[in-house]
């Protein structure tokens, strides 16, 4: 008794070609919005870290407080509208010296100028010192990098199971996803 070598092997192969088939069909294709990151944010913008400043503001107690800001050129994940916004987050620094880290914040080259992003952001009244402005969403875990791929399109790289986006995504297929958890439509451009 034994497998016939010649017909099973080709056979098992099939079937698992067909179910590796089903189970990426059936995978969800973008955010994943159990994390709350969408319902929380009020948008993505997608582009290029143009510039970056470090900030320091006294801290209530004494000492000072450090924030970084990117200011992101690109477009608006939901309608695909051109945009530059300034995402803030703590941590940061002026000088070698000068700065605090932050465990909460994405690391330096994350963020770097030149450097292509997709960052989930939300409007804070406050943030310090009467400075207001958009904040990444959930530290680091609201920024992600993206490619062109070899076809031309848009790929945002996913962070690995947990993240709000788990798998490399076609930008074409997250924008449906976060329209819909943002509640916004619009044209793709």
């Amino acid at each position: 008794m034994g497998d016939d070598v010649g017909v099973i092997p080709p056979v098992r192969f099939a079937a698992a070609l067909v179910l590796v088939g089903l189970l990426v069909a059936a995978a969800p294709s973008g955010v994943t919005t159990s994390q709350g990151l969408l319902s929380r944010s009020d948008g993505g913008v997608l582009g290029v870290v143009v510039q970056r400043e470090v900030r320091a503001f006294e801290a209530p107690g004494g000492g000072e407080l450090f924030f970084t800001t990117a200011r992101v050129r690109g477009t608006d994940l939901a309608t695909g509208a051109e945009e530059t916004v300034d995402v803030t987050f703590p941590g940061g620094f002026i000088s070698e010296s000068r700065g605090a880290h932050s465990s909460t914040a994405p690391p330096a080259n994350a963020t770097r100028v030149g450097r292509r992003v997709l960052m989930f952001h939300r409007r804070v009244e406050d943030i310090a010192e009467g400075f207001s402005g958009d904040v990444l969403m959930d530290g680091e875990r609201g920024l992600f990098s993206w490619f062109t791929s070899r076809r031309g399109e848009t790929i945002v790289q996913g962070r690995g199971p947990g993240s709000a986006i788990a798998r490399n995504v076609r930008l074409a297929d997250l924008r449906g996803d976060v329209r819909g958890a943002l509640g916004r439509s619009g044209e793709d451009r």
